[in-house]
This record gives C-alpha cells, sequence and structure tokens, in this order.
C-alpha cells in the first residue's frame, strides 16, 4: 500500500507506456508520392517519438513534419531543433508534446570522413512522469567490405567513449540504421564495440529481444530483417530483398529491469510489417500476415528500410495518501463458481470518512470498474469493513453479505492484481499475488495486519472462519472477529432474537435480532456453566436490526446460549457445537 504522494499531478494509470520509433525514410526531402505512405504507417504503428534518418537537410526536416505529422494528427507534434550533420543525409527528432518535452541537443563528432556522419544526441523528458532520458540518432557508413567496417568501428567508438561517462542508473536509448552485417567480432567489430561489457559497462548496450547472431542473408533472422521490403529498383536504395538487420532500437542496462522507472515493455519489440515469411523477397509479395496488403504496399514504396518500434515504460503512476486497504480477497470460490462467487474487502483505516463515489477498480489485464453509487455518496467510515462482490444474490454468491456489487473484472486463481484507484487517478492501494502466494480453493486470503505491506505474500494468510454455504473468510469484518453482525435498515416489528440457523451447526451460525426502538443491547455468548465465552459491542447492534454470524471455531464442542438483552428483559437461544 503506498501512502505518499509521489506526484502532485494526476495522470491516467495507463499513460505510462510510450511508443518509440526509428524508421530509415530514404532520401526524403519533399516527396509528395511518399507522404501518404508515411502517414498510413504512422497511423498503424502510433509512435510518440520518432527518429528518421536519411532526412535531406532542413527542407526535409520542415517537409516531414508539416506534410507528414501534421496531417496524421494536427497540433500534436512538435521536433527537436535541427543540426545539419554536413553529410547530405540527416538524422531528426520528432515526438508528441503532449507525451515529451525537449530539453536539449548535441552532435557527437562520430564523424571521420566522407559517408560518414555524426550521431545526435537529445535529451528528453516524460512530461507525466517528469523522468528524463537520452535518445541517440545513429547512422553509420554504409555498405559491406573491411574498409567500411573499420569506418563503423571508429564511429562506434566514439560514441560508446561518451555513453561509458554515464553513471550505471542512466536511461539512454540508440536508436537508428547501424548498416552491421552481423555480430562476426573480425568482420564486424563494431558491434562489439557497442555491446559487450569491456572495461567500462555503463556504456554497453542491450538488444531488448536478444536476437543477436550473424543475421546477414539468414532466414533464422527472417522475422527481424529491416532492410530490403523491395526486389526491385526504384526512387534510389536497395532493393535485395529481406535480408539484413540493419535498424535497431539499443537500450541501456538499466532499462532491462522491470524494477527501473523507465523501462523495455517485454514483447513490444516489432518490426513493422515482417511477418518472417518474406526472406529475401518483397515485404508485399503474396500474403502478408503481419500487416494488411496497404500498408505492406505502403512500406514497399516508401523506403528501403522497414521501421522498428518499441514501447517503454515511465513511472508516472500517482500514489494517493488516503489510507483504505484492500485486507481480504476470494479470488476461487469454492462452494459456488468464480462468476458469482469472488470478492474482496477493504478496510478504512484513517481517522476520516472516504467518498468511494468515482474510484475506480483494476486488475492486472487493465480491466476497470467505475463505482458509482447513484443513491448518494459512498462513503466508508474510519475503521469500517466493506465487501465489494461480483453478486448481491445470497443463493448464487455462496451467502456473501455484500456492500457494492462490480463487474467487468474477473480474478484469476493463480496471478492476478487488485489495483484501488481514486477519483483523481492516484493509486490507493494495490495487491499483485501470483502462484506463489498459493490461492487454494474456497479460502480467502486475509490481512492479519491492516497496517502491514499488503503487496508483500508474508503478511497474507488463510481465513479460518466459515461463512454463508461454506467457504472460508471473514468478509466485512476483522479476521480475529468471531461475530459477525450485517445492520438492517427496514424496521422490525418488535423486539427479536431469531432461532439460530443452522442448528446443530459446525462451525457457524446465523441469527437475526429485530430491535424496533434502537435500545442499546447487549450480546453474550454464554457456555453451559453460564459463563459468557464471547459478547458483541451493543452500540453496534443498536439500531433497527441486523443478521449475526457466530463462529465456534476454537471453542469445544457442546452446548451454547445466546443471550440478548435490553433494559427490561433478556431472550435467551440454546445452540449445539458439533465438530
Amino acid at each position: 500500500m503506498k501512502y505518499i504522494l509521489l506526484i502532485l499531478t494526476a495522470v491516467c494509470l495507463n499513460a505510462s507506456s510510450s511508443r518509440i520509433m526509428t524508421y530509415n525514410i530514404l532520401n526524403y526531402s519533399d516527396d509528395n508520392s511518399r507522404e501518404q505512405n508515411y502517414i498510413s504507417i504512422l497511423d498503424l504503428v502510433q509512435p510518440e517519438l520518432i527518429v528518421v534518418q536519411e532526412i535531406l537537410g532542413q527542407n526535409g526536416y520542415d517537409n516531414f513534419k508539416t506534410d507528414v505529422l501534421d496531417i496524421l494528427d494536427p497540433g500534436e507534434w512538435s521536433s527537436a531543433p535541427f543540426i545539419n550533420q554536413s553529410a547530405q543525409q540527416d538524422i531528426a527528432l520528432f515526438y508528441n508534446q503532449n507525451i515529451f518535452t525537449f530539453v536539449s541537443t548535441q552532435p557527437i563528432y562520430t564523424a571521420q570522413s566522407s559517408g560518414t556522419r555524426d550521431v545526435i544526441e537529445w535529451v528528453m523528458t516524460h512530461n507525466s512522469s517528469g523522468l528524463e532520458f537520452n535518445i541517440y540518432g545513429v547512422h553509420l557508413k554504409a555498405s559491406s567490405g573491411a574498409s567500411n567496417a573499420a569506418q563503423r568501428l571508429e564511429e562506434v567508438t566514439i560514441l560508446r567513449n561518451h555513453l561509458n561517462t554515464f553513471d550505471s542508473n542512466s536511461k539512454f536509448i540508440v536508436a537508428g540504421d547501424f548498416n552491421i552485417y552481423s555480430n562476426n567480432s573480425s568482420s564486424e567489430p563494431a558491434f562489439d564495440m557497442l555491446t559487450t561489457e569491456g572495461e567500462n559497462s555503463q556504456g554497453q548496450l542491450f538488444d531488448p529481444i536478444n536476437r543477436i547472431g550473424n543475421w546477414h542473408n539468414n532466414s533464422s533472422f527472417a522475422d527481424v530483417h529491416t532492410q530490403s521490403p523491395r526486389t526491385t529498383q526504384f526512387g534510389g536504395g536497395a532493393n535485395g530483398g529481406m535480408d539484413d538487420r540493419f535498424d535497431w532500437l539499443f537500450i541501456s542496462g538499466s532499462m532491462l529491469s522491470t524494477e527501473s522507472d523507465i523501462h523495455y515493455v517485454e514483447d513490444t519489440y516489432k518490426v513493422v510489417g515482417n511477418d518472417g515469411n518474406h526472406f529475401n523477397d518483397a515485404i508485399n509479395n503474396g500474403t502478408n500476415s503481419a500487416v494488411s496488403t496497404q500498408i505492406a504496399n505502403a512500406l514497399h514504396s516508401a523506403s528501403d528500410h522497414l521501421p522498428v518500434y518499441m514501447d517503454v515504460w515511465f513511472d508516472d503512476l500517482v500514489f494517493g495518501d488516503e489510507s483504505v486497504v484492500i485486507s481480504e480477497i476470494m479470488a476461487n470460490p469454492a462452494s459456488v463458481s468464480d462468476s458469482y462467487g469472488e470478492w474482496f474487502e477493504i478496510v478504512n483505516i484513517s481517522q476520516s470518512s472516504v467518498d468511494l463515489n468515482g474510484w475506480v477498480i483494476e486488475d492486472d489485464q487493465d480491466n476497470q470498474h467505475t463505482i458509482n453509487n447513484l443513491n448518494s455518496d459512498f462513503l466508508i467510515l474510519p475503521g469500517e469493513y466493506l465487501v465489494f462482490a461480483r453478486s448481491d444474490d445470497l443463493t448464487a454468491n455462496g451467502g456473501l453479505i455484500s456492500d457494492y456489487v462490480y463487474n467487468g473484472i474477473s480474478l484469476s486463481n493463480s496471478e492476478d492484481a487488485l489495483i484501488l484507484i481514486d477519483s483523481q487517478n492516484a493509486i490507493i492501494d494495490e495487491v499483485h499475488y501470483d502462484n506463489s502466494w498459493g490461492i487454494s480453493s474456497g479460502i480467502s486470503i486475509e490481512l492479519h495486519d491492516i497496517t502491514s505491506n499488503n503487496n508483500n505474500s508474508i503478511n497474507w494468510y488463510e481465513a479460518e472462519n466459515i461463512y454463508g454455504a461454506g467457504d472460508q473468510g471473514t468478509p466485512g469484518r476483522s479476521f480475529s472477529d468471531t461475530l459477525a453482525l450485517i445492520n438492517f435498515k427496514d424496521v422490525p416489528k418488535k423486539f427479536n432474537l431469531s432461532n439460530p440457523y443452522p442448528n446443530p451447526f459446525n462451525p457457524a451460525t446465523v441469527f437475526i435480532i429485530d430491535n424496533p426502538l434502537s435500545q442499546d443491547l447487549q450480546m453474550n455468548i454464554l457456555n453451559i456453566r453460564g459463563q459468557i465465552i464471547d459478547s458483541f459491542n451493543e452500540d453496534l447492534i443498536s439500531k433497527n436490526g441486523a443478521r449475526l454470524t457466530w463462529n465456534a471455531r476454537g471453542h469445544a464442542t457442546g452446548i451454547y446460549f445466546f443471550q440478548l438483552s435490553n433494559a427490561k428483559k433478556s431472550i435467551f437461544k440454546k445452540v449445539i457445537y458439533i465438530k
């Protein structure tokens, strides 16, 4: 559970992942015939930050924004200041200004000779999290052969030395067209320079999908090849069919861990349009199972490279200081089906009432339910327990008394999450459980210390008390309570204590108190010797009436008496506990 407000600005919980893309757009200046292709591709991918290679000078930089991005999403895109690299083909960065803010840029002077280009560094901020990261645009020396490989090594050595100056927690992405043919340390030493640990590992780069090998003209890597989607020559560029992995998104080591505040989202690294079935072929030849025919044709016409993207998670989650705690979870009922019998319990451990209207319940699959009590405020009082269930039908839900019925969320029996988000989009509490927690059939898990960290399995216990149709749990009350009470709103006609049911019982029995005059009452449980072994706080049963459950677990088999007293008389009922 979280008690500190980490970020003052409320943001949507699902806004944490952003899509980063790199694309060599093949000598683009102002090519009207290709611009609709770019628009179609970007509309499919929906990136929020793009690094492009082969922009031709200021003209290409300006036109890509106005003729492509501003047509795609008017008013949403901005661009980092353009740096003319004096290398004919330039690198540029464009970003959704609602998601990112530009901080600074500078060239890393990697160009050594004609045909080589500087790397461009941009420092960016993710708006909703306030987190800063570096991203680098790369376009290394092209073509095969020892001399070109040597020039690539010179370029990346300068880049690696620059990256090595950062500390181990720095977050950076290196994106672009690397023109590297394989991981062979002899023929392509540039790859080792980028990706091996070396004497200083701080600048080491990592392939998020770890598809390392001799990928040139190798069908085993067909699904990650990025050049060339063409087998015919037109409009410049390469036309050899899909057989090289030139385009990459590398990340720093700190971005590999899901515990990092900026990290790669697993299984999101994609080569757009590559279905793995077009090795040494054009991307639009025959059927493409990854994209539509329209997109395959757009990719074929737009460039001699395919774009690559991945999603990056930024820790922009907001945590509120409301002290409402998830205190019990029934994910796997046994007496009835999950679709009716699942429930969870919350408790207010603060000193103030909290209005739950507008709060959101979310699970681990981003399914959501918004709490909506149309009739009035939905308050949870200080110290009060409330039960949220999938059904309020006592026959269908296993005899569970609920305070609120939700829908749209189903709890997995093995691995899932419950997240409470208040009406300002701040996370109030969250519990993530997995197989190691040991969710047993028909038994809820409950907190014994409601101030403990409920996102740690060590603080959860299997419930022992029986409720309703026989499942174990203490819905609506503390784990230690043997008497559970549900207050009635309707006014009964006379003061009375009903016959307990079932009777005999094992280990729980239910009875009803009618209290039409809202008198102060005392409820005692007596053993056969007349000794009080349990009692109930009369303040909680002083209005109208209530349904109570007594759990005799821990007591000996035998005869017991319920004694309900007001100022004038007492009513007794006999029950028999049989184990």
